[in-house]
């Protein structure tokens, strides 16, 4: 079975809740991981990932056709610019990975 089919037969299982808590469930222990790497490129790696993960939610909470209440796409736009910002200062050398990992485990206890 190619990977393509294996991921469209998950996603015929799994609701939009249950996908996003595996997907943040994966990159939190990528950056989890990330904070004793040596190698500099996996550590970047799993920061990046974890900001392509926030940017494609971010880019559902722009979407018209997104029926979240507005307060509450409020409030994860607000978070959504926290972990741009904490990403860029990781970036620069100046973060708390810890921060990253905090603020995806309570969206996941959220999920739940």
């Amino acid at each position: 079975m190619s990977y393509s089919a294996y991921g469209r037969t998950q996603n015929r299982v799994e609701n939009p809740r249950q996908v996003e808590y595996r997907l943040l469930g994966q990159v939190t222990g990528a950056l989890m991981g990330a904070k004793t790497e040596t190698d500099k490129r996996k550590y970047f790696d799993a920061l990046l990932w974890n900001q392509r993960v926030w940017d494609t939610f971010f880019h559902d909470l722009m979407d018209p056709g997104n029926r979240l209440p507005a307060e509450l796409k409020r409030l994860l736009t607000t978070l959504y610019w926290s972990v741009r910002d904490e990403t860029d200062r990781l970036i620069a050398g100046r973060g708390d990975i810890d921060v990253l990992i905090t603020v995806n485990r309570n969206i996941m206890d959220g999920l739940r």
